[in-house]
């Protein structure tokens, strides 16, 4: 009698990572059928925090999340202190969504959902201010010469 493999997608993992809160590498291990070292690499990979027990800060929105997560800096920056994927790119958890913290911080600021790619207006790398945070419709708007 052979035995059929079934291949696990990282996406499928990272999917089973982002269905509850708080969820640890060993369940999604056990019910998935993999190993809980490849649960942690992907759960590295895209920047979620390590699994920790016991109780974690549960955030009731999304700019109880992102403040939790930056300060204030001089010149009216934003520095993150949150988590961050691989490649650097802040990011902000809440309830079981991850966003980049450009597009939660430009949303905040601004009131709407960004249209497009969200990039800096400073020049402070990373910064994560709302205002100085664009989106298309912002930069279409000041190549037209209708600033904002």
């Amino acid at each position: 009698m052979t035995e059929t493999v079934v291949e696990v997608s990282d996406e499928q993992i990272l999917r089973a990572l982002l269905a509850e809160e708080d969820v640890s590498n060993r369940a999604v291990s056990l019910m998935l059928g993999v190993q809980d070292r490849r649960v942690d690499e992907v759960r590295k990979r895209v920047g979620l925090p390590s699994y920790v027990r016991g109780r974690r800060p549960i955030y009731g929105s999304w700019l109880e999340a992102f403040t939790a997560q930056s300060e204030s800096v001089e010149g009216g920056h934003r520095r993150w202190t949150g988590t961050r994927e691989k490649c650097g790119t802040p990011v902000v958890r809440h309830r079981a969504s991850i966003q980049t913290a450009y597009r939660v911080a430009f949303r905040l600021h601004h009131g709407r959902e960004p249209q497009g790619k969200v990039s800096q207006s400073c020049e402070i790398p990373g910064c994560v201010a709302g205002e100085h945070q664009r989106d298309r419709l912002i930069r279409e708007a000041l190549k037209a010469g209708e600033a904002r």
